[in-house]
């Protein structure tokens, strides 16, 4: 049944000119999900074999590594849920696999899926240059834009790959629970509590961030590790700052959570430094505590 979903999909898929493995990448490893979740991850291998061939015969090379990839997170992503594992280490090990075939398909073999990462990179930092000279905007003299831009399309690629897994991992379990599979009931934002080192690496990677724009590195592979990880850092903590704001309005009064997350959005465009340093505090201080021990209070008092 799984793989003629599968084949039902890559047909459609191969009408659309290849519109699905371009648009909607997060949705191939459903089916893989409910398999391995119900028969475990040793009996779905035969079924991962299957849809890998079906991606090889109603597509090609790129649909095979798409297919392929895919599955594999939905065979390992189902088995976990199958042997019990736990739900933030699925969703790591999602976001991760995620990460990792997205850097693959559009980074390191970039050419073989047809995109052209230094004409991208020329007529974007063209592109940019222009709105630069229009707008009277001065840029670092120390600043390679060229390079600069890479590492964005790097880190970018990282970002959609967790996206995607994150996707993956909602739509999962949504369809599983339907189905009247047994997981885990949702955890809420204001449970997520990161380890208190990664704030600390995360702050460290965002002023390393800031001194290799202003000071280069002669070494141009270290350079663009370091703006890479600063970029990193700063939406680390940037969403837990945003996590942050939304937990404090909910716990000072459940009504004002709507309100929490527009001041959130708001703090993002204007001033994303304060929310940055507000995320660092929450993760490397006892702030989450006092809120959780806050609404456990305002509960008790109720």
């Amino acid at each position: 049944m799984m793989c003629a979903i599968v084949g039902a999909v890559l047909l459609i898929n191969r009408q659309l000119g290849g519109l699905f493995q371009d648009m909607f990448l997060f949705l191939f490893p459903i089916p893989m999900v409910f398999y391995a979740a119900k028969y475990g991850w040793k009996n779905g291998w035969v079924v991962f074999a299957a849809m890998c061939l079906l991606g090889f015969i109603l597509g090609g090379p790129t649909t095979l590594f798409y297919v392929a990839s895919e599955s594999l997170i939905g065979l390992i992503y189902g088995g976990g849920i199958h042997s019990g594992q736990k739900t933030h280490r699925l969703v790591l090990l999602t976001m991760v696999a995620g990460a990792i075939v997205n850097v693959l398909s559009t980074v390191v073999f970039a050419s073989f899926f047809g995109y052209d990462l230094a004409a991208e990179t020329k007529e974007m930092e063209s592109m940019m240059s222009n709105i630069f000279a229009q707008t009277g905007t001065q840029l670092p003299p120390t600043l390679n834009l060229g390079q600069y831009i890479g590492t964005i399309f790097v880190v970018t690629a990282i970002l959609t790959g967790v996206l995607q897994g994150f996707i993956t991992h909602v739509l999962s379990r949504l369809l599983l629970k339907r189905l009247r599979f047994p997981v885990d009931p949702p955890t809420p934002v204001s449970m997520y509590y990161p380890p208190k080192w990664s704030g600390y690496l995360a702050f460290a990677g965002f002023i390393g961030y800031y001194y290799s724009v202003f000071r280069p590195l002669p070494d141009p592979v270290m350079q663009s590790a370091f703006q890479g990880l600063g970029m990193c850092g700063f939406l680390y903590l940037l969403a837990y700052g945003y996590i942050a704001v939304v937990v404090y309005m909910q716990v000072r009064n459940p009504k004002l959570r709507g309100l929490g997350m527009l001041l959130g959005m708001f703090a993002m465009f204007t001033m994303p430094v304060f929310l940055v340093i507000f995320g660092f505090l929450y993760i490397t201080t006892d702030v989450h505590r006092r809120l959780m021990e806050g609404a456990a209070n305002a509960k008790e008092s109720q």
